[in-house]
């Protein structure tokens, strides 16, 4: 019950829409692979991993959020991507995790 009222179904939206639904409509339009590794992957999915890790910290959301895009991402591109993409997990990962341990909360006095 508690999961309802932290509202995390965002993360579970944006784990599910940017780790599974992108990469599968990647793998159906064609695209220039600097754009689709480069650029998608390489600077999109980071920015959204760093978002991820900050709001977590500055809502006070659970850590294991953190785990949903790169779950997601592993498996939107084991089925739908290229298999060297799977490697970006960890960045994706590790971005969020910094972002997390990075990111201060207000203490209110």
């Amino acid at each position: 019950m508690t999961i309802f009222k932290r509202q995390t179904w965002g993360y579970w939206l944006i784990g599910v829409l940017f780790g599974v639904c992108l990469p599968i409509i990647l793998k159906a339009i064609s695209i220039n692979p600097l754009w689709h590794n480069g650029i998608i992957f390489g600077v999109f999915y980071v920015i959204i991993a760093g978002i991820i890790g900050y709001t977590l910290k500055r809502n006070q959301g659970g850590w294991w959020l953190m785990l949903l895009l790169p779950v997601f991402f592993t498996i939107g591109t084991w089925f739908a991507g290229p298999k060297y993409a799977i490697y970006f997990t960890v960045v994706y990962l590790c971005v969020s995790y910094l972002t997390y341990g990075l990111s201060s909360t207000r203490v209110t006095e």
